[in-house]
């Protein structure tokens, strides 16, 4: 519910304060006097784009400030929470639009910063305005199968799995066209991966392998001077058979007679000497014995390290980088063989969502169908009670392409007159008919309908007689279970309200502005009288207006 909007600075408003309750708020007035401009400041508060003209004062910004009050279990208070813009313990709503001369606007919702689409979001959970001859959410086909299933429990028990069975299938579809399409792909490289596999295991790659044959080659390629240095080494180390041997020998006798710790650690390091230079002289045999100069062996090692240098340079920089490759190939090798398997899973599962799928279709189309009828029925009762008693009004159920809410497409079809194919109604309704079928709808919806604020400007425009009447007492009807506020320059209308504000333009200080005030029962009196017989009414039109209001309140 609102409770109260405050606007500031725009139009012809520089600062206005309406207060509203429930039930049925009525706001009337002198034509001009901003009625409309308080419906339009309605529609800016919940997102409605706008013109910097807008604002009245260029040197300040315009306000827009609604208060409204929250019910804590409603679908309002769900979609606040769910985007942490409302407390548990919270009642109020605040928003806040602030407009600045350069065309900008900074929105908030209970002191947090929204986007303009935000607001709008917010409104289909908040506020319903009507404005004359608009194309709002009742006659938008677009709404027309929400209205429809609000009525029905089991489409609605139903509809949460039916979304979710859609988007899983959806999701699934979605993922299968990818594992094809990089199926495909990895198709076309694998005759290169194979290439590459195939080269790099003919390789027969041995981390190390290179550095030892870097050092064989190395060492054949300094043949004759490493055979050189070695004897060299031989004849001073063992000249005459024994040589340095023999000396070690001799000086490790000579210190063992010494009987002290130094001599002792010195002749113990002598010994270790000798032994070692002792195990030297059989390797420096064995490989004058074993190894001899082979050219066919450099030519087969330059040989191996051309090819394992070539492996290296494709694939990494070193053996090991080059068996890492390998790995990956082989990895890549065998996912490619796995999309095929993953494919067969997801097309299994996709067969199974859409036999799902299809089935709770078909369910809520049946219900939807008979959700119809009860509708249609509905309707044509509220329509003949509007005066329009020979109105046809029919629910189509065409098939659609599949959605998340199923396979039916949902239109309103409307015929004013007997004998005229009914169409859709968003196409051929009158302003009169189009009001009279919005109350209908509404009041037939009444115990469904989500959106607790209804705002109509002049609905009741291109209405009279019996008809308007009517018009009223569905207002009234409509206004046990949402508020509602109206725009009406209809006294028949206006004697029905809880809550009566009459807006005034004033000419003041050399700039005209609006007012509004609360009319207490004799200030509706003149006012109704006003709109009974204009500005030259007479005791005979106070009269009757005193008159409308006790039987308004009679009848209550």
């Amino acid at each position: 519910m609102l409770r109260e909007l405050y606007i500031k600075n725009i139009v012809l408003i520089d600062e206005l304060r309406l207060q509203f309750g429930a039930g049925l708020n009525v706001l009337t007035g002198e034509t001009g006097a901003g009625k409309s401009i308080v419906v339009d400041c309605l529609e800016l508060l919940v997102g409605e784009r706008f013109n910097s003209e807008v604002i009245r004062n260029r040197e300040h910004k315009g306000i827009i400030e609604g208060v409204f009050e929250v019910t804590p279990d409603s679908p309002l208070a769900q979609f606040l929470q769910e985007r942490d813009l409302w407390e548990d313990d919270d009642e109020i709503l605040i928003i806040r639009r602030e407009i600045t001369p350069q065309g900008r606007s900074i929105n908030r919702v209970n002191g947090h910063t929204v986007t303009a689409a935000m607001l709008r979001s917010l409104a289909e959970y908040l506020v319903d305005i009507h404005m004359q001859n608009d194309s709002q959410q009742v006659l938008n086909p677009r709404f027309h199968r929400q209205f429809l299933d609000s009525l029905s429990p089991e489409i609605k028990e139903i509809l949460p799995r039916l979304e979710k069975t859609y988007h899983e299938w959806q999701s699934t579809v979605s993922r299968i066209e990818e594992l094809k399409a990089l199926r495909e792909q990895k198709t076309r490289d694998l005759d290169f991966i194979e290439y590459q596999i195939a080269e790099i295991e003919s390789a027969a790659l041995v981390e190390g392998e290179d550095e030892e044959l870097l050092a064989e080659r190395s060492r054949l390629l300094n043949w004759e001077k490493a055979v050189g240095a070695l004897s060299r080494a031989d004849n001073l180390l063992f000249e005459d058979g024994n040589g340095a041997l023999v000396r070690l020998a001799q000086a490790r006798q000579a210190l063992n007679g010494i009987d002290d710790g130094f001599f002792k650690e010195l002749a113990a390091a002598i010994e270790e000497a000798y032994y070692l230079l002792e195990d030297i002289r059989p390797r420096i045999a064995r490989f004058r014995d074993e190894e001899e100069y082979d050219p066919a062996r450099l030519e087969a090692i330059e040989e191996r390290l051309q090819v394992l240098n070539k492996i290296k340079r494709k694939y990494g920089g070193s053996i090991a980088a080059a068996l890492d490759f390998l790995t990956e190939l082989k990895n890549q090798r065998s996912s490619l063989e796995d999309l095929e398997f993953r494919t067969q899973e997801l097309e299994e599962r996709k067969r199974e969502c859409w036999q799902e799928y299809q089935e709770l279709a078909t369910r809520v189309s049946e219900f939807r169908h008979q959700a119809a009828r009860v509708l249609e029925a509905r309707i044509e009762e509220e329509l003949a009670q509007l005066s329009m008693p020979g109105v046809t009004f029919k629910i189509d159920i065409n098939p659609a392409d599949p959605a998340a809410s199923g396979i039916d497409e949902v239109v309103f079809q409307f015929s004013a007159n007997p004998g005229e194919a009914p169409r859709p109604i968003n196409k051929i309704a009158s302003g009169g008919e189009s009001s009279r079928f919005i109350l209908a709808l509404k009041t037939a919806l009444a115990d469904v309908y989500r959106v607790p604020v209804l705002v109509f400007d002049e609905i009741d425009a291109g209405v009279g007689g019996q008809a308007l009447l009517q018009v009223g007492a569905k207002l009234k009807e409509l206004s046990r279970h949402h508020q509602v506020i109206l725009v009406t320059h209809s006294p028949q209308i206006a004697c029905l309200a809880d809550s009566h504000q009459q807006l005034e333009k004033v000419f003041e200080s050399g700039e005209t502005r609006v007012t509004a005030r609360v009319l207490d029962f004799e200030g509706r009196v003149v006012e109704l009288s006003r709109m009974l017989a204009g500005d030259n009414a007479n005791a005979i039109a106070w009269e009757h207006a005193r008159q409308m209001l006790m039987n308004a309140s009679d009848n209550r």
